[in-house]
C-alpha cells in the first residue's frame, strides 16, 4: 500500500528520471558566478558546460538530500521505496540521455572556482540557509580568479 502511494505521487516522468545513473547538476550560485565571469571574458560563438564537478546518480543525490533532511527535522520524512522503482523503470529502457558533462573549458577559459563543486556542497549549503534565506552575499562568492 504505501509503495503504491509513493508511486502514484510520482508522475511517470518523474519515475523515468529517476533511473537514469549519471547526471550532472549545479548550484544557481555557481550558474550566476559563471555568467559574470563570461561577461568579463567574452568568448563570442563558445557554449560552456556549467554543472558542478561531480555526475552523480539522482537515486544517490534523493538518498543525501534525504540524511540531510531527516538530520535537520528528525521524524519529519516519510521512508519512501525508492528502489522499487528505479528497478520497475529501468525495465521501461529509460537510459537513454544519461549527461556526464564536464565543466572544465569553463574553469580554465573563465578562470572560475565553484563555490560548490558537488551536489553534496550545494545541498548542504540549502540546509544550512533554511532558516535564513537572504543570508548568501554574491559579493564574498570568490569566483572568477
Amino acid at each position: 500500500m504505501r509503495k503504491q502511494r509513493f508511486r502514484e505521487a510520482l508522475s511517470k516522468f518523474q519515475r523515468l528520471r529517476s533511473s537514469r545513473q549519471y547526471t550532472s547538476r549545479v548550484h544557481v550560485a555557481d550558474i550566476c558566478g559563471a555568467l559574470h565571469a563570461s561577461t568579463h571574458r567574452p568568448s563570442p560563438r563558445k557554449f560552456y558546460n556549467i554543472v558542478d564537478d561531480d555526475p552523480a546518480s539522482r537515486i544517490e543525490v534523493f538518498k543525501f538530500a534525504q540524511n540531510l533532511v531527516e538530520k535537520k527535522w528528525p521524524g519529519q520524512v516519510k521512508q519512501s521505496t525508492t528502489p522499487d522503482i528505479v528497478e520497475s523503470s529501468l525495465s521501461e529502457g529509460t537510459l537513454r540521455g544519461e549527461k556526464r558533462v564536464s565543466n572544465a573549458r569553463m574553469k580554465r577559459e573563465l578562470g572560475l572556482r565553484l563555490l560548490y563543486p558537488s551536489y553534496r556542497a550545494g545541498l548542504q549549503s540549502v540546509i544550512d540557509c533554511i532558516d535564513k534565506p537572504l543570508m548568501y552575499n554574491p559579493s564574498t562568492s570568490g569566483h572568477a580568479t
